[in-house]
């Protein structure tokens, strides 16, 4: 049986170190924090134009499927990577998960003897290029309150990594997280944000 016992960020590629520590319901979180800047990159692929064709008409958000009367479902590939995020209390660039901050959250044996991490990986704040989730919070498909939505957005690494992959370079694949800080919208994307399911506020 899988637990949070301790949560080591580490953010990516930073130099300088330092040590704190936060209490927060039913968990411990040991911190190690380097340099807190944000990436000033992003990420997002450039959302295909939407070309009208004969008889048909254009969706209002192209690239992002589901909406608040009907969630898509969460891929089974991303629902425990999720789920720690919600335990996690959904942590963001604004206080401690910039881009690269890794936690740890599985470290137990098993019944096999077995030592077993499990870690996850911020990818600090997510830029929307194209406007697809903005676009989709203003026509109305996202939950109450988001229709005016300005607010910024957090973007989370979809899997779970049995090695810290801020340190070990490990492939992180495709699966992607995004969530609306302001109001709690959460979007999935199994290709690198080419395409999103909006899974509603779990």
């Amino acid at each position: 049986m899988s637990s949070i016992e301790t949560i080591e960020m580490t953010p990516a590629r930073s130099k300088g170190r330092r040590l704190a520590k936060l209490a927060a319901p039913a968990l411990l979180l040991s911190l190690t924090v380097g340099g807190l800047g944000l990436a000033g990159t992003a990420h997002a692929t450039e959302v295909p134009s939407c070309s009208t064709l004969p008889g048909q008409t254009c969706p209002a958000t192209p690239g992002v499927s589901g909406s608040a009367a009907q969630p898509s479902a969460i891929p089974r590939g991303i629902q425990a990577a999720l789920n720690y995020w919600r335990q996690l209390h959904w942590p963001n660039f604004r206080n401690i998960a910039p881009r690269g901050a890794a936690f740890e959250v599985e470290n137990y044996v098993d019944r096999n003897g077995n030592h077993i991490h499990g870690w996850v990986e911020s990818g600090g704040q997510y830029y929307d290029n194209g406007g697809a989730l903005i676009n989709f919070m203003h026509h109305g498909l996202a939950g109450a309150g988001a229709q005016n939505y300005q607010g910024a957005f957090q973007e989370y690494y979809g899997s779970v990594y049995n090695s810290n992959p801020a340190t070990t370079n490990i492939r992180t694949g495709n699966f992607r997280i995004v969530r609306a800080l302001g109001t709690g919208d959460v979007w999935v994307s199994i290709d690198h944000y080419s395409s999103f399911r909006y899974v509603g506020r779990p």
